[in-house]
């Protein structure tokens, strides 16, 4: 559990260096989120945000950042479990088992890099963007 703790200590330091409000949820690779974390202060609509972006990462098994470049399919999901903005990513744990991250900010512009962040720190191995 120590292990853990130090893991999640890490993503959040990762994530102030970009930005000190943001929430970040991770999912399982059946889709079912097995941890969230976030900042003291949020913006109203981070929670939900990081969530979807969690869940359009799982979804579609790409990056939001990705999806957000393809407008024929944003144009054509209208579903608002969904979110095609930047900051849903795709990872694998150090067993290689598939993970998503949804982080949603402040500053939506850091979102990816933020989640990339994260996910270096959440599995300690290289993450490449």
């Amino acid at each position: 559990m120590k292990t853990l703790y130090s893991q999640i200590d890490k993503a959040l330091t990762a994530i102030q260096t970009l930005t000190d409000r943001f929430c970040c949820s991770v999912l399982n690779g059946q889709g079912q989120e097995i941890l969230f974390f976030r900042s003291v202060s949020i913006l109203p609509c981070s929670e939900a945000f990081s969530r979807a972006k969690a869940v359009t990462a799982y979804a579609f098994q790409l990056d939001t950042q990705t999806l957000l470049a393809l407008p024929q399919v944003t144009t054509a999901i209208k579903d608002t479990r969904y979110c095609f903005l930047a900051g849903g990513i795709v990872f694998h744990d150090r067993a290689g088992e598939p993970l998503f991250i949804g982080l949603s900010s402040d500053k939506p512009d850091i979102d990816h890099r933020a989640a990339l962040s994260a996910a270096q720190a959440l599995t300690s191995t290289e993450i490449s963007s």
